[in-house]
Formats: C-alpha cells, structure tokens, sequence
C-alpha cells in the first residue's frame, strides 16, 4: 500500500497557500514541468522559501508528480478549470491526497486527519504536536527536535484555519479569543464526483488488482471514510450515488456488502469533477 510520498520537514514552516500554489502550477504548466526553484522565483513574486515549500506542498496535494516539476492530470485538470484554486472540487481533492494512507501527503497528515481531527472535539498546538511526535516514533522514523515538530504543527494546523489555504472547507476554526485553540467543524459534505476521483486513487494502492472491495473497509475511519470524515451511513449515500451514476455496483443482498468498479479509466471519472 505504501507509495512514494513527501516527507515530514517539507513545510519550511509555511502553511499551504492556495495564491502562491496556483503561481507553482502556472509556471509548471507554462514550461511543461522543465522548469528550476530559480525559474518559478523569476516569474513569480514567491520567496526563496516559498519556491521551495509550495511545489512541496503542490505534490503532496497531488497536483505535481513528485520527483518533478511536471503537472499529474489532476494538477492539468486545475489548470485547466479552476487556475485560481476557488473550487469546492479542488480544495478537497487536495485535501484528500495530502491525507491518503497511501500518500502523496507526508505520513504524519494522513494520521492527524484520520486519527486526531475529530468533529467536535478542541485541538491546541500541542496537541498536535503530540501527535507527530508519537507518530514519528512508532513509524520509527528520525527524531524531530521539538522546535521542528512545534513548526509543522503550526503549518498543518494553519493549512486548514486560514482563508488562503484549505479554511473553506470548514474543518478547523481558530477561536476568537486568541487563546491558540482550534475547533474541529462538521465540514459540508465534498461533491460527489470528488469522491468518485479519490475512490478511484484509493482503489489503484489497496485492491492489488481486484475489482472488489469489502463496503466495510471502505469504511474505515483510518482510511478512505476517515480522510472525509464520513461515517458508513455517508458513505453509503455517496456510494449509492454512484452506483446510479454507473461507476460502480454495491452488492446489499446479504453481509458482507462488496463494491464492484465500473469504470475502465480514472479520466472517466476526472471529466466529471469540473462539468
């Protein structure tokens, strides 16, 4: 299930910023991903820490291919449809592969959103900070100083507070009393061809191949409902909602319920992310 993703210390302690990403994907576009740090620097108004920290960001949103500079179709579809990043479609789907068990997103966001970011609950930065900690040490990856993992705490948490960022999807809200605590909202539900474009993603890491999935593990808050914070009841719904598109079938007639792909190619279900 493991993919290449970006690692833990990609931030340079910025937050993700939709304004300078689309600036990243436009100069990609532009240059058909040849392109250098100092290329995006000259034709954009981005710092030097920026032209490092938002082409990071941009792949682990999935929208550049990682290792590169070359837009994926995810990130030409952007370009293409929504160059500004105002739509709903995008904000989420960005959201959902910084958030993917299976990557392109560090491995710290996929364990905060699946595990930490829960509806109802209140999150200071320490709390956060806790958890990465924890996470790098049962993952047994490198020991961050606490001034390092205090800073990605701070870019996550910033990631889904500000307006500029992934604020509109209404997940975290910073309360105004100032006191560092962030409220964790029950966010709209994401469109459904949203979760088309990622069930497709999350199919091609965990199936091995099978056009079966049990309903069940698809349910699975540490995995593809969680990363929406749907619970199965949602889900259904949503599957549901396909299934009557014809991208997929749901076999209900008794336990365990098993979903079925319909669909040959991921560009079937991209071309109706933006009509």
């Amino acid at each position: 299930m493991s993919r290449k993703r970006i690692g833990t210390t990609f931030h340079e302690t910025f937050a993700l910023n939709l304004p300078a990403i689309a600036l990243v994907l436009r100069v990609c576009d532009e240059h058909d991903g040849e392109v250098t740090p100092e290329v995006i620097r000259s034709e954009t108004n981005l710092g030097p820490n920026y032209v490092k920290s938002m082409p990071m960001y941009a792949r682990g949103a999935g929208l550049i291919d990682l290792g590169s500079y070359k837009l994926t179709p995810f990130g030409h579809d952007v370009v293409r449809h929504d160059p500004n990043i105002m739509r709903m479609e995008t904000l989420w789907l960005m959201h959902y592969y910084l958030s993917a068990p299976h990557g392109p997103g560090p491995t710290f966001w996929s364990a905060l959103v699946c595990s930490v970011v829960r509806i109802g609950q209140s999150l200071r930065r320490a709390d956060i900070s806790a958890a990465i900690t924890k996470h790098l040490q049962d993952s047994a990856q490198k020991t961050l100083t606490s001034r390092t993992v205090d800073s990605t705490a701070t870019a996550f948490l910033g990631s889904y507070a500000k307006s500029d960022a992934l604020g509109r999807l209404g997940v975290l809200e910073a309360r105004e009393d100032g006191q560092g605590l962030y409220e964790v909202r029950q966010p709209e539900a994401p469109p459904v061809w949203v979760i088309g474009s990622a069930l497709c993603d999350y199919w091609d890491a965990v199936s091995n191949g099978a056009s079966e999935l049990l309903m069940k593990d698809l349910g699975r808050q540490d995995g593809f409902a969680g990363v929406f914070f749907m619970g199965p009841g949602m889900l259904g719904t949503f599957l549901s909602e396909l299934q009557t598109a014809g991208v997929l079938a749901i076999k209900r007639d008794a336990p365990p319920f098993v979903v079925t792909r319909l669909w040959q190619d991921p560009a079937e279900l991209r071309k109706c992310l933006y009509a």
